[in-house]
């Protein structure tokens, strides 16, 4: 399985690995698709709680078939929904926020897709 696939949700997920990692923020990882580092950017869109619909350029740290890190500036609050699209890989999709933590000058915030990314064409 490469990455293009695995984006694609064409992975078999199986079970959740037995031996827990800690990622970087001490964190326990329970995912199933392996990340790798992404040198891309994303465009999203969301509505605040106020009903004001934002768009950003953001930069991936991360991704994998189910999710992707970026760092944004502006901040997003978890359990938002937000809409991807990528002009470097041809893609879209949507996504929930699932955390968002202040670095000094920016945003990481994770995404977990609703559902695979789907081609544009």
């Amino acid at each position: 399985m490469n990455w293009f696939t695995s984006l694609l949700g064409k992975s078999s997920r199986g079970t959740a690995p037995e031996k827990d990692s800690t990622g970087g923020a001490g964190r326990v990882d329970h995912r199933y698709d392996g990340r790798f580092r992404a040198i891309c950017k994303l465009r999203i869109s969301w509505q605040d709680r106020k009903g004001k619909n934002w768009r950003k350029r953001v930069r991936v740290v991360d991704m994998s078939g189910t999710g992707v890190l970026v760092k944004c500036g502006v901040p997003i609050d978890p359990g938002s929904f937000v809409f991807i699209k990528t002009e470097e890989l041809g893609m879209l999709g949507s996504a929930y926020v699932r955390r968002c933590d202040p670095l000094l000058f920016t945003y990481q915030i994770g995404l977990q897709f609703a559902s695979p990314l789907s081609l544009r064409f």
